[in-house]
Formats: structure tokens, sequence, C-alpha cells
């Protein structure tokens, strides 16, 4: 367990292999333990780093309302604390959206950006999408929570072969999250609720993947392409027959798109 001191918060975070660093930005719901699956491959040739936001995972947990700008600072500090100067930047959806940030801000920090499932900005969509998760999350209750804000995390057709799991997860959020874990995703919900990048994107200067999703109702196809059309140096990809979960429907198609992008010299190749 590794865990550093940013801004009176116990801030967890995770390194595993050497290499090339890459820093992963979970999606809201999300943790480092979320990744563990994936650590084997996604270190085998990168030091690859997990950061649980402020009050995600096991990061400390605030008493105070705030925006994006906290996790801003946060990634920041982390990469002060390592002693980084540049690090490969990956962000899922929450993630992702600070990862934009960073990226626009810090241009010198960020050496590749890779933003998967993400957006822009809240659009009316997203906000009252969150609306209702934050209803389901004042709830306090596992079985109101998973129907509001799970299901359409995923496309249909991955969500309907595992019903099975899908119930068995209901049950481990039943017994697992607290009020407090339920309070942290409420104040992470709003803090993501006046996101508006637009205008900076034009000031990120890294090579930047956009992954995008067939099925993506949280953050669908055109949010996706206001990141493309911003971004100067954006390439794009729409994984198919996948939900705003990606990583986790299509795994070995996300894991060679992050991996072969942060690890690709294009400079290097010469076409005659």
């Amino acid at each position: 367990m590794s865990v550093f001191r940013f801004e009176d918060v116990d801030i967890y975070y995770e390194s595993h292999g050497e290499g090339e660093p890459l820093l992963v930005l979970n999606g809201i719901f999300m943790s480092c333990a979320s990744w563990a699956g994936f650590v084997p491959t996604f270190s085998a040739h990168n030091r690859l780093l997990l950061l649980d936001l402020v009050d995600q995972g096991r990061s400390g947990k605030v008493t105070f309302e705030y925006t994006q700008e906290i996790q801003e600072r946060l990634v920041i500090a982390f990469l002060d604390y390592l002693g980084l100067d540049k690090v490969n930047l990956c962000g899922i959806s929450y993630g992702g959206e600070v990862a934009i940030r960073v990226a626009a801000r810090h241009p010198e920090r960020i050496n590749k950006l890779i933003l998967s499932n993400t957006t822009a900005y809240t659009s009316a969509w997203l906000r009252d999408i969150g609306h209702s998760w934050e209803y389901a999350m004042n709830s306090h209750d596992g079985h109101q929570f998973f129907a509001a804000c799970i299901p359409t995390v995923y496309s249909p057709g991955f969500y309907d072969t595992r019903e099975q799991w899908a119930h068995e997860r209901e049950e481990m959020f039943v017994r697992m999250f607290t009020p407090e874990v339920y309070d942290a995703f409420a104040r992470l919900t709003r803090s993501a609720e006046q996101h508006d990048e637009r205008a900076n994107l034009s000031r990120i200067d890294a090579e930047t993947l956009v992954i995008s999703a067939q099925w993506d109702f949280i953050t669908p196809l055109p949010n996706q392409l206001d990141l493309v059309a911003g971004i100067p140096r954006a390439s794009h990809v729409i994984i198919q027959d996948s939900g705003h979960a990606a990583m986790y429907e299509k795994p070995a198609e996300f894991t060679s798109l992050v991996l072969g992008f942060a690890n690709s010299d294009t400079a290097k190749i010469v076409i005659d």
C-alpha cells in the first residue's frame, strides 16, 4: 500500500513494473482495484501508475464540495511527488475529463494522451444522467444504486449475456458500499457538473488517441467527435459492439490500443 499526502488528504496509489511511465486515471465508480486484471500486461514494458483520485477508492474522503480542478492539482502533485517530469496519461470517463484539464494546462508534463469514453464538456444529457445517479446514491441503497447507475454503462449485448454476473455485482454493492462511499460518489458526480474544456482543447499539444465505443450511452459518439475535432494532434478509433465500459467489454482491443499507442515511436517510422 502506497500513500502520499495531498492537501490534508491521504491519496492511495500503486506503481507496477519499470519503463516509460503510464499513468491511468479512473472512471467515477472505479479505483486502482479495477485494474487488477490489467496489471500484468500493462506493467510488462511500462511503469504502470494507478491513482485513486480524491473521494475515490482507498484515497481519503472529504466533507466539502469541489470541482475537477482539485483532481488536476492532485495529478500534478503526484507527478512532482514521484519526481516525474513527463508521463503518458490515460483517462477513462471521469478520469478522461481530468486528463483533458491536465494536458491543456500542463502540456509540458504529458508525453502522449489517451482519452477513453470521455467528453470535453458535461452536456444536458450527461448532467441529467448524473442527477439520476445522485438520487440513487443519496438513498444509500445498493439495489437502487445498481439499477440507476450500472446497466447503461454496458452495451445491451454484453449485459444480456451476463445476467448472473450482474446480479452478483449488485449483491456485492449491497454488502460492501457504505453511506460514506455513496456520499463520495455523489460529490465526484457533482464535481463534473460544470466540466467544460471545449475552449481549451486547442492547448493540448500531446499526440492524442481518442477511444470511443459504438454503444456508449453515457458519453455518446458525438462527444468523441468533438474531442477529435478540437485536439490538434488527435487520432480516433471506435470499438465496435461495446458500451461505455469498453475496457471490460473488449479488454484485448482496449489493451492493444492503449499500449500500442503509448509505446509506438512514430517519429522513427520512415515511409520510403
